[in-house]
């Protein structure tokens, strides 16, 4: 799934990703293909939600573009 589907899917909502696909631009990693593991609805489950998980990234969807560094 590409990020823009993402957005559409789950807007303004912080969501959990499992990145199948990325490309490096200097020091930001870019996802190009991603899987949602789960929406989080509250940043508070955020936490408890990913703590266990560290292959997994959290993003929230309010962003245009994703990037990680």
């Amino acid at each position: 799934m590409k990020w823009e589907e993402v957005r559409a899917l789950y807007p303004n909502q912080w969501v959990l990703l499992d990145v199948i696909l990325k490309t490096k631009r200097g020091k930001d990693i870019i996802p190009l293909d991603m899987v949602v593991v789960n929406s989080i609805p509250d940043e508070g489950l955020l936490v408890k939600k990913t703590r266990n998980s560290p292959l997994y990234v959290p993003y929230h969807t309010k962003h245009k573009y994703i990037k990680l560094n």
